[in-house]
């Protein structure tokens, strides 16, 4: 099922832009009033210092989310609530680095933001491999990767992987937008 999409960015401005064609994505697949609320699932993985949290601060701003967006680090989770056109979306960004097992995930009760259904949902999960075996499947895994030592310390190489049908067609709509 793993299909990919790589996006090589020379600048901070280039990511930026690579991350607002996943928010109109993303906005897409949140568009229609579905009977029942829809639920997406994205992993960040990459190095310490590779840009998971500002991408995800360029993705909510993207996504028309005004509000601060800080780095979960030490909270763990941050929630953000975006009003869409439907309903209000409830966006929670997690970063595992300082778990020591995925027990004390599981223990501090965030897996039940992935398993909420009352409302739409979208849960970003820096360091998922802290969590392991405890998490659902993610709809897209996205690699963030620092650049070879020719190029700039700003360029990255974006590698978005769709890993269920929600993420394929995220991942669809990125391709065609992207050429």
């Amino acid at each position: 099922m793993a299909k990919n999409h790589t996006i090589h960015c020379k600048d901070e401005r280039a990511t930026a832009e690579a991350v607002r064609i996943l928010a109109n994505a993303i906005l897409a697949f949140y568009a229609p009033a579905p009977q029942k609320p829809q639920s997406l699932f994205i992993s960040l993985d990459g190095d310490l210092g590779a840009g998971k949290t500002t991408a995800t601060r360029y993705l909510l701003q993207a996504m028309g989310y005004g509000g601060k967006v800080k780095s979960p680090t030490y909270s763990l989770c941050e929630e953000h609530i975006l009003d869409l056109p439907n309903e209000a979306l409830h966006i929670f960004h997690f970063d595992l680095y300082r778990m020591q097992s995925p027990e004390e995930w599981v223990e501090a009760g965030l897996l039940e933001h992935f398993t909420q259904s009352e409302n739409p949902t979208l849960c970003i999960i820096e360091w998922p491999e802290k969590a392991d075996y405890t998490l659902p499947p993610m709809d897209l895994s996205i690699t963030l990767m620092h650049p070879n030592q020719q190029e700039s310390e700003l360029a990255r190489t974006v590698v978005i992987e769709a890993n269920t049908v929600k993420g394929e067609a995220i991942l669809q709509s990125i391709s065609s937008r992207n050429h």
